[in-house]
């Protein structure tokens, strides 16, 4: 995101999609969303290489805690698990996007507080 790769830019400015992070120091998961009202795939992971937590409680907590360069640059790894072109409701991503918190565990292990 940072190098602004037009084909990076392109596929993921216009893309809605439900993602995971993972710790992979502690294996603890974080799944989030990137609908139309944060502004699609492109802005969200924009904010999470900004700040390391992107405005969720338990990642802000621990980028406060271990330090961003330190830790979240170091263990985290991103990737999509579900991509929606920006036509798709935001209903169904946030749908979707709680299916697979329960489904991977990350409120009850992980950095999902919500």
């Amino acid at each position: 995101i940072q190098q602004n790769k037009k084909d990076w830019v392109a596929a993921l400015e216009n893309q809605k999609a439900v993602y995971l992070i993972t710790d992979t120091n502690n294996g603890k998961l974080h799944v989030g969303s990137a609908t139309s009202k944060n502004k699609m795939l492109l802005q969200r992971w924009s904010n999470y290489v900004a700040n390391g937590h992107g405005g969720n409680k338990e990642l802000k907590e621990l980028v406060e805690q271990k330090g961003f360069d330190d830790y979240v640059k170091k263990y985290f790894q991103y990737s999509i698990l579900e991509n929606y072109n920006s036509k798709v409701d935001d209903y169904v991503i946030l749908e979707r996007e709680s299916w697979w918190k329960d489904t991977l565990q990350s409120r009850k292990y992980g950095y999902n507080a919500n």
